[in-house]
């Protein structure tokens, strides 16, 4: 299972800021080992959108990304800096040169 996540910020004087969370976010992700997580953050050429790409091996390991302090930490140094709630649309996958 896998969802596309897009966020908007209210100014994009936080453009730094939501960087910023975003690696701290795969570094902790990375440290979390959450088993059957692949995540994926970019930039657009707009300083406040931001998209995510999750992908998940089963519910485990959705749930296991859920209650992670790694985005639970996430979620509070940048919710408050979201213009609206992240926007979440399923995806399915059709090809891929990851490994």
């Amino acid at each position: 299972m896998s969802f596309l996540v897009s966020y908007t910020l209210k100014d994009e004087a936080d453009f730094d800021h939501q960087v910023a969370a975003m690696e701290e976010l795969v570094a902790d992700l990375k440290a979390a080992g959450i088993d059957g997580l692949d995540y994926s953050c970019f930039s657009t050429a707009e300083k406040t959108e931001f998209i995510g790409v999750l992908e998940f091996r089963d519910d485990t390991s959705k749930q296991g990304f859920l209650d992670s302090a790694a985005f639970d930490r996430y979620r509070a140094k940048v919710g408050p800096t979201f213009a609206n709630p992240p926007q979440t649309r399923d995806i399915f996958a059709i090809g891929s040169t990851k490994a």
